[in-house]
């Protein structure tokens, strides 16, 4: 159940829709409930799109898998005027620690009053908007999926916690009772940084600041966790998916082997990581998709094979739609292009 101070929705619209009808994890991205609590923000942008961002205000772009960003509440929204319009980002996850002040948060369709200390995660995808009172102290923390990826591999907990949209006032004797603090402000000198292993820095704060927001999420959420069933269930198709996403292999034919229906599936994901089956399968193809062209030299077709793409122009029509830019494209920027013609002289 959840408090005047804390919601969390169980289920992320992802950008491709119900994987009914859909006969594998390609065809949906390459063809084409909640109630508010307040009249509408002004901050709802005009029209009905609604803005996809980097970071809140930058152009697009595919994140670096290792990719952490730390900043003040202060450094981008006082130059806003305190009031960030409604977008989502496309593969980033965000958490914002609230250490002083207020903030009215619209997320996913619901709105809520928060005082500090508060915390707020926000999924990739997920709508959002700010506004918080002039002079708020706290810090956004913006991470790629892939990173999220490698640490729940330890902790599956993780997922479970920034899968889902989450924003509630924290208990200020239990947060005092963490490093959280103390973390954030290590990650930030440490981001500012240029120094030999400032990867492996980040990285390592990164994970004990969520393994304490997983601690502090616990204290609330337990009621509301998934059955050990679902659990269950959604671990062995992640392994299942490992094995397989490379084949292509249809819904039906996952829940086939792990002996459940397809709602079933279809019912433990949305409730363990918030997105359907489909949805994972989608996005562990484009993660092992932005790995081939980040960091080998085979060419785009090379990559759309060994991905189990038939038609290379069918694997860049799934990436161009789901990163916004074509793979040759997502390889030209940052010099990728040029480093993989150098290494083939």
């Amino acid at each position: 159940m959840t408090s005047l101070h804390e919601f969390r929705i169980l289920h992320v619209p992802g950008q491709y829709g119900s994987s009914r009808g859909e006969p594998n994890a390609i065809a949906a991205a390459c063809n084409g409930d909640s109630s508010p609590l307040r009249k509408p923000s002004r901050l709802k942008p005009p029209g009905s799109a609604i803005p996809a961002f980097f970071l809140y205000g930058e152009a697009l772009q595919a994140p670096d898998e290792r990719l952490v960003h730390i900043e003040t509440i202060a450094a981008r929204s006082k130059l806003h005027d305190w009031a960030i319009r409604a977008h989502r980002h496309r593969d980033l996850h965000q958490v914002l620690l609230i250490r002083r002040g207020s903030i009215e948060v619209h997320l996913e369709g619901e709105s809520r009053s928060l005082r500090s200390p508060a915390a707020i995660v926000v999924p990739p995808g997920a709508v959002h908007s700010f506004e918080f009172e002039p002079g708020t102290k706290g810090f956004v923390i913006s991470f790629a999926r892939g990173l999220v990826r490698e640490l729940a591999a330890a902790s599956p907990a993780l997922s479970e916690t920034l899968d889902r949209p989450l924003a509630r006032s924290l208990d200020r004797r239990a947060l005092d009772a963490t490093d959280s603090w103390a973390l954030t402000e290590m990650l930030l000198r440490e981001f500012g940084r240029s120094a030999p292993g400032r990867h492996l820095a980040l990285r390592g704060m990164l994970g004990a600041l969520l393994a304490n927001l997983v601690r502090l999420a616990g204290t609330v959420t337990s009621q509301e966790a998934a059955p050990l069933p679902a659990r269950e269930l959604v671990a062995r198709f992640r392994e299942s998916l490992e094995r397989h996403f490379r084949t292509h292999m249809s819904v039906a034919a996952y829940a086939a082997e792990l002996g459940a229906s397809e709602p079933t599936l279809r019912r433990a994901c949305l409730a363990v990581v918030g997105e359907t089956p489909l949805e994972m399968l989608q996005l562990r193809l484009l993660i092992e998709a932005e790995r081939q062209l980040r960091y080998t030299s085979m060419p785009v077709a090379q990559v759309a094979f060994y991905l189990g793409f038939d038609d290379p122009a069918y694997f860049s029509r799934f990436f161009m739609r789901r990163m916004g830019l074509a793979p040759r494209a997502f390889r030209t920027r940052d010099g990728l292009e040029s480093e993989r013609r150098r290494g083939q002289r």
